[in-house]
């Protein structure tokens, strides 16, 4: 009777350890993501710059296969905009909705993701009158965040994108600079 008593004590201690295993993997997994944000970010800022065909090729297929196990609606919807001008080229406003697309959805694994949120916040509504409040916002903010970040790097880019004033002939190039410092 006794011994029956201790395996069941047994039984029961090691159902409720696998009960909290399971949960405390259940939980990771939502919490988390397995999609490489940073990665997808640069990968896809390089695609912008691909000239050659095989390279752009083979970061189509490897950005691809990325989005579609990142289990994203949004993003996969994102993706399939793109690829009607992915044949010759897409706009640089493209790269940088799928930018935003990418942050915006995976914005717990990405450290710097309301600084990226402001700086493309900022690039679309520079210039436009009928946004004024937005951009003064997001440039504010992306303005202190960026102060306060201790990359040298990314502070000149930034100063850079801010000097240009949405003016300069270099202008998107120096804004998906500033994004790629960001993401690194």
């Amino acid at each position: 009777m006794t011994v029956s008593r201790g395996v069941g004590n047994i039984l029961l201690t090691a159902a409720g350890a696998a009960i909290v295993i399971v949960t405390i993997v259940i939980i990771a997994s939502l919490l988390g993501s397995d999609t490489p944000v940073d990665y997808l970010i640069s990968k896809s800022l390089e695609l912008r710059k691909a000239q050659d065909p095989v390279q752009r090729a083979q970061l189509i297929t490897e950005i691809d296969d990325i989005i579609t196990n990142a289990d994203s609606s949004e993003l996969l919807d994102q993706w399939n905009r793109m690829m009607g001008c992915l044949a010759t080229s897409c706009p640089n406003e493209a790269y940088l909705d799928l930018v935003l697309v990418t942050t915006a959805t995976f914005e717990d694994d990405l450290p710097q993701s309301a600084l990226l949120i402001n700086v493309i916040a900022t690039a679309k509504y520079w210039g436009d009158p009928e946004h004024l409040l937005e951009f003064s916002r997001a440039l504010s903010m992306a303005n202190e965040d960026i102060e306060e970040l201790a990359s040298k790097k990314t502070r000149n880019a930034w100063q850079d994108v801010v000097e240009c004033n949405n003016t300069c002939p270099e202008k998107d190039d120096l804004l998906f600079d500033l994004i790629e410092t960001l993401v690194q």
